[in-house]
């Protein structure tokens, strides 16, 4: 992976799977347990294989090995990120997990580890550890210590990808382009007592009210 800018994040770092609900804590600081192969695609159209890759929650990142170190990609020069399984792709700066698809529309969810709230997490711990202290610096400078199992909270952030227009899942950003007829419609869904920001099954039934009136 010679052609993306590099540079190392210097400590090994551990990871836990991901499913398709997104979870709300975690206890490592990278999506998949171990690295797994993925096949990147450059903004250029040019594909690179990397037999041992990641994705890391500090800054939803693609990290991959290079013998024995961690090594973060350049994210300006990555467009998408295929690990067979699952896929990523780049919002912004950051990666963004392909949740659901919508014929070629997709759910997106960026999951980075809220740094705040492992903050408040700690200090509202009276038997804070120099370790756990050590250990929080760490994660807030991109270094997670692999002797250390913490329970990380995770900052979930939808995204719907509409005709390749990026839309941030909230209700201020969608209510445009609902259309009157569907308006009740819309009011209904959000009024359900099953429907919720968080969940992906709720917001594909949103992406469908959307699509309609697109």
């Amino acid at each position: 992976m010679k052609k993306i800018a590099l540079f190392i994040i210097c400590a090994s770092m551990v990871a836990i799977g991901m499913g398709q609900t997104m979870p709300g804590r975690i206890t490592r600081t990278t999506v998949f347990e171990t690295f797994r192969p993925a096949i990147i695609t450059l903004n250029d159209g040019k594909l690179l294989k990397q037999n041992e890759a990641n994705i890391f929650l500090k800054n939803s990142s693609l990290v991959y090995k290079h013998g024995r170190l961690n090594m973060e990609a350049d994210m300006d020069q990555v467009e998408s990120v295929n690990f067979g399984d699952c896929e990523y792709v780049r919002v912004d700066s950051v990666l963004a997990r392909v949740v659901d698809t919508l014929n070629n529309d997709k759910l997106l969810c960026v999951s980075l580890i809220d740094v705040d709230a492992y903050r408040t997490q700690l200090l509202n711990n009276r038997q804070i550890t120099n370790l756990e202290l050590r250990e929080f610096v760490n994660v807030n400078g991109s270094d997670a210590s692999p002797e250390v199992q913490s329970n990380y909270p995770l900052r979930n952030t939808f995204y719907y990808d509409i005709d390749g227009k990026i839309i941030k899942v909230h209700e201020r950003n969608l209510k445009k382009y609902i259309n009157d007829k569907n308006r009740r419609l819309y009011k209904t869904l959000l009024q359900s007592p099953d429907f919720s920001w968080e969940d992906p099954t709720s917001l594909i039934k949103l992406l469908k009210l959307i699509t309609a009136t697109t």
